[in-house]
């Protein structure tokens, strides 16, 4: 092989690479937003690296902060926030996310990410904010590493007649026929 074709398929690598690398970081990220969505606390671990930290801003007393770890994430934050809210009545879908605008900066095996979201909550209060993440490159996924939420707009809305379906009650029927 020449000079030239080694250098262009190490050029080719590193582009495939790149592009699998961003697919990968945006799939951790939809990872997160589903499990989330369906209440998989179990699974949604998995994104997270054991040593996590999360920090939560803008949410308010009571849960913003730092939780350090993928076990006080999951039990001391996540699991927390989806206790019933006290005299909460009818049905609680608790969140449900509209996530977009992911600009993703490889860095090697790390990768900062910034995103937005919209989320309803307890099926009457709208979040929208941000997202940061700090990632990392395991062998069989990227994981966060750090994780800021940032709530930039919080606001409880009157609603009545709230109906619907929960995430996931939806993902556990099969996808195509009866």
């Amino acid at each position: 092989m020449t000079d030239d074709a080694s250098a262009a398929l190490a050029a080719l690598t590193a582009r495939v690479q790149r592009l699998e690398d961003l697919e990968a970081v945006r799939a951790t990220w939809l990872d997160y937003c589903h499990r989330l969505d369906a209440h998989d606390y179990d699974r949604l671990g998995d994104v997270f690296t054991e040593d996590a930290t999360l920090e939560m801003d803008g949410l308010g007393p009571g849960l913003d902060g730092v939780y350090r770890g993928r076990a006080n994430i999951l039990d001391g934050f996540y699991r927390r926030t989806a206790a019933p809210r006290p005299g909460a009545a009818g049905l609680r879908h608790m969140t449900g996310h509209l996530s977009t605008n992911m600009e993703i900066e490889l860095l090697g095996n790390e990768a900062t990410t910034l995103a937005y979201f919209f989320e309803i909550v307890d099926d009457s209060l709208v979040l929208i904010g941000t997202y940061q993440h700090r990632m990392r490159r395991h062998a069989d996924r990227w994981r966060f590493a750090f994780l800021r939420i940032s709530v930039r707009y919080r606001a409880r809305i009157e609603v009545g007649d709230v109906t619907g379906q929960g995430l996931d009650a939806i993902l556990s029927r099969p996808v195509g026929g009866s």
